[in-house]
């Protein structure tokens, strides 16, 4: 399943690639459609032309393209991952294997030599975690592990929505 989100929902983009799931912001369309913003139009056929679902909180974006867009209600990132779990059933188990970058939606790949890292993350980090993952993209190659800021969105989900 792919997404294509709205410009409003940047943090919820976020969450759903750490949480495995391709997902383009519409900010990521700027450049590629020499736009700011970018117009609905083009984001429906963005969406279109690559099999993505649009996720927004513009009405009259959802009106447009009811058929393959998700009109998201009330606020809160915690509130939006329960509509989206309700609606498709997608889980919110972190996985750092299939977790995509936060920053740019690009695969990760397993540190194979932790060492090769020690110089880009802070000591403390390096001394409290053995397994790290790096995005592909040449440009990007943010570094991730799962950390307390992870286990406290876990917590979060599963305490408050109930994702079991």
């Amino acid at each position: 399943m792919k997404f294509l989100t709205d410009a409003m929902l940047g943090k919820l983009t976020r969450f759903l690639r750490i949480f495995g799931f391709d997902t383009i912001y519409a900010n990521d369309l700027i450049n590629f459609f020499q736009l700011d913003p970018v117009p609905d139009e083009g984001l429906i056929d963005y969406a279109k032309r690559n099999g993505r679902i649009i996720i927004t909180k513009d009405y009259a974006l959802y009106k447009h393209y009811k058929e393959n867009s998700i009109f998201l209600k009330g606020e809160g990132i915690y509130n939006y991952l329960k509509q989206l779990n309700k609606l498709f059933g997608l889980n919110f188990k972190f996985n750092l294997k299939r977790a995509r970058c936060s920053i740019c939606n690009s695969p990760l790949q397993r540190v194979e030599k932790k060492n090769s890292i020690k110089k880009l993350v802070l000591e403390e980090t390096y001394n409290n975690y053995d397994e790290f993952y790096q995005c592909l993209n040449l440009q990007c190659k943010k570094l991730y592990w799962k950390g307390s800021h992870i286990e406290d969105i876990e917590c979060r989900l599963s305490n408050t929505l109930d994702f079991d």
